[in-house]
């Protein structure tokens, strides 16, 4: 099982990037199918598992669920003047849009 710091940090680098503009990273968010742009990223859950695990599917989704919301990610981007927020919540988990944004 990957280590729960490695992906944290890999997802954690991936909306530092979005934050600050990396256009290379908005461009393969992109074609990846999430709706990007600098400052903004939108994602369902089982989009964005699939895209940090599609190409080595070595983290199944309950697990990456389970590690995702037990993570200090909020709190690490949070020092950064971000979050990821619910964006549409549709009532499952799975369902729901998430965005990252920065804090008002």
């Amino acid at each position: 099982m990957p280590d729960l710091a490695v992906w944290v940090d890999t997802l954690h680098g991936c909306c530092q990037a979005v934050l600050q503009g990396d256009q290379q990273l908005i461009v393969r968010l992109r074609e990846a199918g999430f709706d990007c742009q600098e400052g903004a990223w939108s994602f369902r859950l089982p989009a964005l598992h699939a895209w940090l695990f599609g190409q080595h599917g070595a983290l199944d989704y309950p697990t990456f669920l389970k590690q995702l919301y037990a993570s200090d990610l909020n709190e690490r981007l949070a020092r950064q003047g971000a979050q990821i927020a619910i964006a549409d919540n549709c009532g499952k988990v799975s369902e729901s849009l998430y965005r990252l944004q920065r804090l008002p």
